[in-house]
């Protein structure tokens, strides 16, 4: 009798390493030093959002009625710990179909009909390695770990 292996195929977004590491490095060659000589420190080069960000992303976009997110490249505030560089803003979107065009518009939460009772319970807390539990900020879908000064040691190979 044999066994039979069942193999999973790779996701259609798949690029491969190759890409991936032009494409990263294409950005670190010709656009994070001039980003980051504007804001006179370096430039957020990634963000890490944790499994647990990702799946309350997918829970919201689901209790939204979303197809999808919009990724908008952002900037932190004046006062904010990473004041001045690059962040990622993440909406959820909704189809629009307008005649014969299909649409993925932002959804506002504040222009939902349960935003009012929503916005009075309690947010769920992450609590991040290196942050101490009493005190943690509470995180929303727009807080990832950047790149720099978040970032972990120098990945190794694995497998």
């Amino acid at each position: 009798m044999q066994n039979q292996v069942s193999y999973k195929p790779l996701p259609f977004f798949f690029v491969g390493k190759a890409v991936t590491n032009d494409r990263i490095g294409s950005y670190v060659s010709q656009k994070h030093s001039i980003l980051s000589n504007a804001i006179g420190k370096p430039d957020t080069k990634s963000i890490w959002y944790s499994k647990e960000h990702l799946t309350k992303l997918l829970e919201e976009i689901e209790h939204a009625g979303g197809d999808g997110i919009r990724i908008h490249l952002g900037m932190y505030e004046q006062g904010h710990e990473f004041q001045g560089q690059l962040c990622l803003v993440m909406n959820t979107t909704r189809e629009l179909i307008v005649g014969n065009n299909t649409y993925h518009p932002d959804i506002v939460l504040e222009n939902e009909a349960d935003f009012a009772e929503r916005s009075t319970l309690e947010r769920d807390v992450i609590v991040f390695p290196g942050d101490d539990p009493i005190s943690a900020r509470k995180k929303d879908f727009n807080f990832g770990s950047p790149c720099p000064p978040l970032c972990d040691p120098p990945p190794t190979e694995i497998g």
